[in-house]
């Protein structure tokens, strides 16, 4: 059995700013998951319908999120 760990995932998007010019985004998401494939499976359902590019996926340090 493998143990989920949590992932800081950096997702790119492009958009056009106020006076027209293209600018690009970068959001930060932590995702629960037993791999960077699985990770990347999960943001692509999640921004279903975005135009966006995973720009890094990462395994982090955190034990539990506590809500």
């Amino acid at each position: 059995m493998t143990e989920n760990s949590f992932y800081k995932c950096i997702v790119k998007t492009d958009y056009e700013g106020a006076k027209g010019k293209m600018k690009s985004r970068r959001d930060e998401y932590i995702v629960e998951g037993i791999s960077p494939t699985d990770v990347e499976a999960k943001i692509t359902k999640e921004l279903e319908g975005f135009d966006f590019e995973i720009a890094q996926i990462a395994v982090t340090k955190i034990v539990s999120i506590v809500k």
